[in-house]
């Protein structure tokens, strides 16, 4: 068959040859007759020879036809069809000047599906392109952040589990981590972090949104798909030379704006808890357990240390002291982050090239914090045997690396349990550094030092320096591809990508660090005789960790496209994709290490040492090492066909048969078959229709299913190494994933229905789409018999439904010499599980519903999958300051009954954690040169809790919060504050309830002035010169996260950063093309 199979190809090459001697080479390009601007996407047909060709990027066509007398037309939306007559062969290559309908929603707009490229003309489904310019716009080093207000349905999560869930398109579509869309680069999904894309070497960024857009990426493509394409270089086009920098200053962290205890209270409530003997226990504790310099202060007053008068005097000192003060002074910085770019591109009639350079430093917000990565990429494309033969080459690496010090604000710390007390003094008025109490009593670490042990003071600014991360990443991507023409309509490919990325994370821990000082005082033991034995060597802590991930992927693919003079036009494509992807991770710690001969010293880590704060207390050396592998295969077959029909009818098939090893046992559940079909009807285009003010309207219609899978499952019994037992001391083996022979592929079914269009002046233009998702045989779980060892089992149990519709609307408002556009962007969802076997507690609801725990989820029926829920709130007793709550529906200040009894039935269900409708409006204007660009942004239909007053924590000493301020104190208060009064005592319940409670529950709804940006043509100032030298030369200023300008909560809550603000930033950048 094999034989077969080659004869054939052979042969048919061969005949195309001789049938392709008699003929000759047609080939041109297509261009706006009045702006040159190349048509990309425009259908040229040659009769009688009935070929046809797409115009290419490059602006250009190719036929083989016989010669003698042709006509060629062209046609292309937004344009008059134009008719060119005369003899093949032409002396010079053909330049097609099309009529420009004055209408522009489709001009050159081409979509990238990762697979093919097509007109969006003849798309049936849901795509949505972003283009260099719009790319460009924000000013980030980050390619995540410029994805932010450029798209309807698409949003940036700042609400729910943000990290594993950063980005969602038209909401989620698992209940699983694995939720985020599938990353396309270059024709290839990618494994790596899109921190490795430097943002200027993007040319374009399409979303894929529904089954017939993104089904032909299969089981993969559940959650939306985002084709990045970089840029390339062109045919016939001398050199060009790109270089952009730019600098973004923004501001610092505000730590006033945590809502934490006075330093008056704080010391109050210490005063308090030392009075009523709260310290007794812990001034005897074998331990030593640290206290702050109030409580040993009002130690040292009672024992008769010092006189009443002395003590008064340092409480009073230390209530003018503000540790935010010194954290914004010493630990604090304006972030200043610089992005560099240098392109170079062109090409001959047989090549193309790009080859770019990015450097970006980063500066971070706490001191001694940085991140830089450099970037190459290098893109060659070659044309040979007169254009029949195409072979591609890319090659783009990354090197990043980022430091922290983990000396900043959130490295402070007084225990275990418990922040910095907020009387902290990081230096003295000439700027020395402080020593800060932490985890010892400072008398035993005195006693301590003076039996010979290390050094055990902690001063906070000295450890700047002394405890770096560092991270280096390296990332590789190599591509290949080559076409080959088997005739005019026929086409053969074969890519290939390989992948790479190497990282390695290392933390040094000083031998002066308090860390490793710490670490080694803690396992030193003094023997009958005085002598020290440090269980932990001196010397320098290194923890190393490290991650080799690689991926090999290949495709082969034929396309066929043909077309006739009636105005059927068919494409087909077909092919198969194998992937392998790899990674090893591991990581260790060295003890005694020396930085200068990188050598270390053995402990033990088996044994149980006594700890010297407590003898009583024992504790193995803390060990770090750990070793992962894994693999992932995958297998598809995939076909895609389109057949359109006199520019006014498209239809379209998509089919996909995914296989992996991480699915079923039994051989039809390795593979899942994943489908879409798409409908298209430009009614414009019928006799029927005259409405000349819209002269472009067509209706889109598609239903597919697209797929999802968890890798955190495979259908094989898989175990974890645990290297002690606390028990026995023994290694163990963990079960993470039983056996589930059943286990399949995650099915997400989408409707869609859209609309787009024109008026004839392009005045009004853009797109609605109505959808809907269901997600099929989603992973959930379900009781399991607790005599296996398992409590749940994981498999594909559970379903959801989302609904929605997106708006894209835009309005040329003013045109000519000024002009003013205007762009809405409107999406609205509805989101529910609508089936999950296990039934939520309520606690987790409560305490884990708005974002999950770590990964894990609660899942409600009939809800969301992030919600706000709350106990009923009655108010405060007027008398007492106690909260009210209800029980029986009644209202009742039994907390334990009402922590108790709560059911899904008596609490609150307010809404969504994550927005159900947003948006943006931008508006452009332009004028000699001049663009100044503005974005208002919106979310709404979601809630959010208020954090507040804990009174248990503030009775255990563990500071507090600020509402504590405006707490009840007498009657009549209950008219002002929501805020319940001190208990006497410790009271779990009533906290619990008051935590969860609906009067912290507030609307999230806001709108705010996210971004203004002001550009200048440079050359517009002068045709000679050295601007004369420039294609674009623009200077521009740029102002992000600039404000609110309205919300639903009256608080000083921001819905979507807590008791933070997002950082205010602005941006100074050139953008020159010469």
């Amino acid at each position: 068959m094999r034989i077969k199979l080659i004869v054939w190809l052979i042969g048919g090459m061969l005949i195309t040859q001789l049938g392709m001697a008699q003929g000759t080479r047609l080939s041109g390009k297509v261009v706006d007759a009045k702006s040159g601007e190349l048509l990309v996407g425009a259908l040229v047909t040659v009769l009688p020879d009935n070929s046809s060709a797409v115009v290419d990027n490059d602006g250009r066509f190719f036929l083989e036809v016989s010669q003698g007398e042709k006509e060629i037309t062209v046609q292309f939306l937004g344009y008059a069809t134009l008719k060119w007559s005369g003899t093949v062969p032409v002396e010079n290559a053909l330049v097609l000047e099309m009529e420009s309908l004055e209408m522009g929603l489709d001009q050159v707009e081409v979509l990238a599906t990762g697979y093919q490229e097509i007109p969006k003309a003849r798309s049936t489904g849901s795509f949505v392109q972003l283009d260099e310019e719009l790319v460009d716009r924000r000013v980030s080093t980050n390619l995540v952040d410029r994805l932010e207000d450029v798209t309807s349905g698409l949003i940036l999560n700042r609400t729910g589990d943000t990290g594993r869930d950063p980005i969602s398109i038209r909401g989620r579509s698992t209940l699983g981590r694995f939720s985020q869309p599938l990353i396309v680069i270059d024709n290839f999904p990618y494994d790596g972090s899109l921190d490795d894309i430097n943002p200027n070497d993007v040319a374009s960024i399409t979303v894929l949104r529904d089954a017939a857009a993104a089904s032909i990426w299969g089981a993969r493509a559940g959650n939306g798909v985002i084709v990045i394409t970089t840029k390339s270089g062109r045919n016939d086009q001398p050199l060009q030379v790109s270089l952009t920098a730019n600098a973004n200053w923004i501001q610092p962290t505000d730590p006033f704006l945590a809502p934490n205890l006075s330093v008056d209270d704080y010391i109050d409530t210490e005063i308090s808890l030392f009075d009523a003997g709260f310290f007794t226990s812990s001034e005897s504790d074998a331990s030593h357990p640290v206290l702050s310099p109030v409580v040993e202060t009002l130690i040292q007053k009672r024992d008769g240390v010092i006189s009443e008068a002395e003590a008064d005097s340092r409480l009073q000192h230390l209530r003018s002291y503000d540790l935010r003060k010194d954290v914004e002074k010493y630990l604090y910085r304006p972030s200043l982050n610089q992005q560099y770019s240098l392109g170079l591109s062109g090409g001959s009639k047989i090549h193309s090239y790009r080859m770019a350079l990015g450097v970006d430093e980063n500066r971070g917000n706490a001191i001694g914090n940085s991140n830089e990565r450099l970037s190459l990429n290098l893109k060659n494309d070659f044309s040979f045997m007169e254009g029949k033969l195409m072979v591609r080459t890319g090659l783009y690496g990354v090197k990043s690396s980022s430091v922290d010090q983990n000396s900043g604000p959130e490295d402070l710390y007084y225990s275990a349990l418990v922040d910095m007390y907020p009387y902290a003094r990081l230096a003295d008025e000439e700027g020395n550094p402080l020593t800060l109490s932490r985890e010892l009593r400072d008398s035993f670490k005195e006693e301590s030092m003076g039996q010979g042990l290390l050094d055990w003071d902690y001063v906070p600014l000295d450890e700047i320096g002394r405890n770096p991360s560092e991270t280096v990443s390296n990332d590789l991507r190599l591509n290949m591809g080559v076409d080959y023409s088997l005739t005019k309509q026929w086409k053969v490919s074969a890519l290939y990508q390989y992948w790479e990325n190497n990282r390695r994370a290392e933390t040094l821990f000083a031998e002066n660090s308090y860390y490793a000082r710490d670490l080694i005082n803690q396992f030193t033991q003094i023997d009958e005789n005085g002598n020290l034995i440090q269980q932990v060597p001196f010397g320098a802590i290194l923890d190393h960790s490290s991650r080799q991930s690689n991926s090999h992927s290949a495709r082969i693919q034929t396309d066929f496209n043909q077309s006739w003079k009636n105005g059927l036009e068919i494409d087909v494509l077909a092919g198969g994709e194998l992937k392998a992807l790899d990674f090893q991770e591991s990581g260790s710690r060295y003890y005694g290490y020396n930085t200068e001969r990188s050598s270390s010293q053995p402990v033990d880590y088996r044994v149980l040492f006594p700890q010297f704060s407590n003898e009583f207390q024992t504790a193995v050396i803390p060990n770090r090492d750990q070793l992962s592998k894994g693999a992932d295969r995958f297998f598809s077959l995939y076909a895609n066909a389109s057949l359109s029909y006199n520019r006014t009818y498209d239809l379209t098939f998509s089919a996909r048969r995914d296989a992996s090893n991480l699915f079923g046992v039994a051989t039809n559940q390795r593979a899942v078959p994943l489908w879409s079909a798409g409908l298209g009807w430009t009614i414009s285009e019928e006799d029927f229709y005259g409405w000349g003010a819209l002269p472009f309207v067509k209706l889109r219609f598609s239903y597919g299913y697209n797929g999802n899978v968890d890798r955190s499952l495979t259908a094989f019994t898989t175990a974890q190494v645990v290297t002690r037992s606390t028990l026995t001391q023994l290694p163990y083996l963990q079960i993470r994933n039983p056996p589930n022979a059943d286990l399949r592929w995650e099915r997400i079914k989408i409707t869609n229905l859209g609309l787009d269009f024109e008026s004839r002046d392009s005045r009004v233009s853009g797109s609605l789409e109505f959808y809907q998702k269901l997600g099929l045989d989603l992973i959930g779980q379900t009781p399991y018999a607790p005599s296996t060892g398992i409590e749940v089992f994981s498999g594909n149990t559970a379903s959801t439904q989302t609904r929605g519709f997106d708006l894209n609307l835009v309005s040329r408002n003013l045109v000519g010499e000024f002009e003013w556009t205007t762009v809405w962007l409107l999406s609205a969802l509805n989101e529910k599980v609508t089936d999950f076997e296990i039934e939520p507690a309520i606690s987790n609801l409560l305490n884990y519903g708005e974002a999950g725990l770590g990964g894990t989820y609660f899942p409600n029926v009939g809800k969301p999958l992030f919600g706000i829920y709350s106990y009923p709130w009655a108010g405060l007793n007027p008398q007492t300051g106690d909260p009210i709550g209800i029980v029986d529906g009644e209202p009742s200040e039994d907390y334990m009954a009402i922590v108790n009894g709560a059911t899904l039935e008596s609490v609150n269900y307010h809404g969504p954690a994550r927005p159900t409708t947003f948006g943006s409006v931008r508006n452009t204007v332009s004028y000699r040169g001049f663009t100044l660009s503005a974005n208002i942004s919106f979310r709404m239909g979601y809630y959010f809790r208020r954090s507040s007053i804990q009174y248990n924590t503030l009775l255990q000493g563990r500071g507090g919060h600020a509402d504590y301020a405006l707490r009840w104190q007498q009657p009549g208060d209950e008219l002002k504050t929501d805020v319940p009064s001190q208990p006497a005592g410790f009271n779990f319940f009533r906290d619990s309830f008051y935590r969860s409670s609906a009067v912290l529950v507030e609307k999230g709804d806001h709108i705010r002035l996210q971004d203004i940006r002001l550009g200048y043509d440079l050359t517009q100032l002068s045709g000679k010169g050295l601007l004369s030298a420039f294609r674009n030369a623009e200077v521009y200023v740029y102002a992000n996260n600039l404000g609110m300008i309205w919300k639903a909560t009256d608080t000083d809550w921001d819905p979507d950063f807590g008791f933070n603000r997002p950082l205010k930033s602005l941006a100074v950048g050139i953008q020159l093309d010469f």
